[in-house]
């Protein structure tokens, strides 16, 4: 018999839509954080609702193409609703003239529509294809099928999650210095021509007309056993399980089969932890990246932050023939062979995998200001672009104060707060401009902060001003930045344009004294109305100050840098990139080996639903923990994942101690268990 040729409609098919998938999701957190403006936790929020979302409707898609529509109808019809979502997503990237709420209300409308469409046909595109194969005559080709189907799947995504990347970042489109409406514009394009390609085929078809639905079925026997349990719970009717009060209405092959399927149900429960960990790539990780140098010199190409997540998929292909040949083989000889054993111990790998993540956020952040009990800190900003001397009564310090230099004096012994007085002498080439050149003044030092005074003119004189506290400057992801100045220079207008693009970045008007913004990280060319002024170099998790004050009818400035973060190479995620790869291999692809052989045929799709639906799970636990965000460290929440993750597994092995193996291989589908 020859090889059907509507199977390659649906390859191509699918090819398409992984493309559109992946290459949407690769960039879909930036894109809310860089455009959308949401905060890093409002990002992963929404990024693992959609992901929830995409692996929770395959159940009612499931449901739809087996008892209603049939696979052809429901791919199609929710193809559409797919293709929809995808414009949207890309008109909201376009509507520049709407305010930003109705951007995020238009963005948000078109990712439910992609989740509900990519969900609904995830479950039926597969087993369509399969559904053309006459078996058991053409056994080989199902199987060289499937074989090309997962190869269409991983192209797809790994070209897309390569070019799109490439497509948001070095492509600059209507004023902005990104192009998300290209990014987004060929997913959709692609999904389009996923559909037109899908109608093509359809002479070459084979459809099936929808038969029962095997969730509705064991839903159904899960109810009627319940129910007639409670009806009979007062009188002295028992039975060996519970299933079996159902057996008035299912057969009792039919109940054998989803007992035994709940047993390995049983076990996908600790499974979500898993999937909570592994889907953070995407969100929690890129923008970790966002954070990193991605320049590769020997290559003159700079690694964007969402192109890392093409490294999980090309070490699955690379280490998975690896797997088989070497590594399992080892284990085996340390007594890991059992499926449920290499689940557990892909469990802990991923929480390996946090523990490095946690290292590296660490490395990143560098080290914040720590003031002992007992004592506080002071710093002293000079405005002047002359030498200022400063002299404290109670002898704690005397210091000649370069132009544009700041003091810092580390160790001060307080209790509460306390106040004395200091001196301040300016230099007498700057003194000719004010009619004042000394002054008395006292400063409070309050315990356990570093207090932070300007010194400036007013009115031609010598000044003094208290500008607050460094701890009331959070050390964010992205730089934080207090512009210090003089009155003179009050609404001035500061503008920040990117050094790389030449686009404006910040653009305000300054306020009296002091201002504080966030700004990306990144080098910067410093505007005071137009004329240039200096530049800057801001690094991730810095907290920095930069005094601005009119000298001589010139605009002096410093930056002083009072936090410092580390640039570090983005090269640093591949440890825990390849950890977190090892442990998908050894997780999930155990898992769907473990689900096919441990269920008789007719629960199957059954297990594989479930899974899907672990993985839904998992994504809305980084939902529950973005939102309680009890951490303000990220480093601690991945240490938290880590440990929950660790200790899932304990409960996994616990519960897999009475399992016993089953054998479906034998002709009449009798359970034989294993020894």
């Amino acid at each position: 018999m020859a090889y059907p040729k509507s199977v390659w409609f649906i390859i191509c098919n699918e090819f398409c839509e992984r493309f559109s998938y992946y290459g949407l999701r690769t960039v879909l957190v930036l894109y809310l954080t860089s455009i959308l403006q949401y905060n890093d936790d409002q990002s992963t929020i929404i990024y693992h609702m959609i992901v929830f979302l995409a692996y929770f409707s395959p159940l009612f898609g499931a449901i739809i193409s087996d008892s209603y529509w049939g696979k052809f109808k429901t791919i199609l019809y929710l193809s559409i609703v797919y293709a929809i979502g995808n414009l949207v997503v890309t008109g909201a990237s376009l509507a520049d003239s709407f305010s930003l709420n109705n951007q995020r209300y238009l963005a948000l409308l078109g990712l439910v529509l992609i989740s509900i469409g990519t969900g609904g046909i995830k479950p039926c595109v597969s087993s369509f294809g399969g559904d053309q194969f006459e078996l058991p005559a053409q056994e080989v080709y199902l199987q060289k099928f499937f074989s090309i189907f997962y190869f269409s799947i991983n192209a797809g995504s790994l070209i897309s999650t390569s070019i799109t990347p490439e497509l948001r970042k070095d492509v600059q489109c209507f004023g902005r210095d990104t192009c998300f409406p290209l990014a987004f514009g060929i997913p959709a394009v692609l999904m389009v021509i996923s559909i037109f390609i899908f109608i093509s085929g359809k002479p070459l078809y084979k459809i099936k007309k929808p038969e029962s639905n095997v969730i509705v079925t064991t839903s159904s026997c899960i109810y009627n056993a319940l129910k007639k349990k409670l009806s009979l719970f007062s009188s002295n009717i028992t039975k060996s399980h519970w299933l079996d009060y159902a057996d008035d209405k299912f057969s009792e092959k039919e109940i054998s089969d989803i007992r035994s399927a709940l047993e390995v149900i049983y076990l996908f429960i600790p499974f979500p932890f898993f999937w909570a960990l592994f889907d953070q790539q995407g969100s929690r990780w890129t923008l970790q990246a966002t954070l990193m140098n991605g320049r590769i010199d020997f290559l003159n190409w700079t690694m964007k932050p969402d192109q890392m997540q093409v490294v999980n998929p090309l070490l699955v292909l690379l280490f998975i023939p690896i797997f088989e040949v070497l590594v399992y083989p080892l284990l085996a000889k340390i007594g890991i062979r059992k499926p449920l054993q290499k689940i557990a111990l892909g469990g802990f790998l991923a929480a390996l995998a946090f523990v490095l993540s946690a290292i590296v956020q660490n490395m990143i952040m560098g080290k914040a200001i720590h003031i002992d009990a007992g004592n506080g800190q002071l710093r002293l900003f000079n405005g002047f672009n002359c030498n200022v001397t400063v002299k404290s009564s109670a002898n704690l310090f005397d210091h000649n104060l370069a132009s544009l230099e700041t003091l810092e004096i580390r160790e001060i012994k307080v209790s509460n707060e306390t106040s004395f007085p200091i001196s301040l002498f300016i230099d007498s080439s700057c003194s000719s401009k004010l009619s004042e050149t000394n002054l008395m003044s006292n400063v409070s030092i309050v315990e356990g902060k570093e207090t932070s005074y300007f010194i400036t003119h007013m009115n031609n004189k010598l000044n003094l001003k208290r500008i607050g506290y460094v701890d009331d400057l959070t050390k964010h992801s992205n730089p934080v930045l207090r512009i210090i100045n003089s009155d003179d220079l009050s609404n001035k207008v500061f503008t920040m344009k990117n050094e790389e693009s030449g686009k404006t970045a910040i653009e305000l008007n300054l306020q009296t004294l002091t201002t504080i913004i966030s700004v990306p990280l990144g080098k910067y060319r410093v505007f005071i109305d137009e004329t240039f002024l200096t530049e800057l170099y801001l690094l991730p998790f810095s907290v920095n100050t930069l005094t601005l004050q009119v000298n001589s009818e010139k605009i002096s400035s410093h930056l002083a840098v009072l936090e410092k973060g580390n640039y570090i190479h983005i090269a640093w995620q591949l440890p825990q990139i390849t950890v977190m790869t090892v442990a998908e291999i050894m997780f999930s692809i155990t898992t769907l080996e473990f689900a096919f052989t441990q269920a008789p045929s007719s629960m199957k799709s059954l297990l594989a639903a479930v899974n899907l639906l672990t993985v839904a799970l998992g994504n809305l636990i980084v939902v529950i923990v973005s939102e309680v965000r009890y951490f303000d460290n990220q480093a601690y929440e991945y240490l938290l994942f880590a440990g929950l993750m660790a200790l899932d597994m304990i409960v996994f092995i616990l519960m897999c101690s009475k399992y016993n193996y089953k054998n479906y291989s034998e002709p009449n589908e009798q359970t034989k268990l294993k020894t």
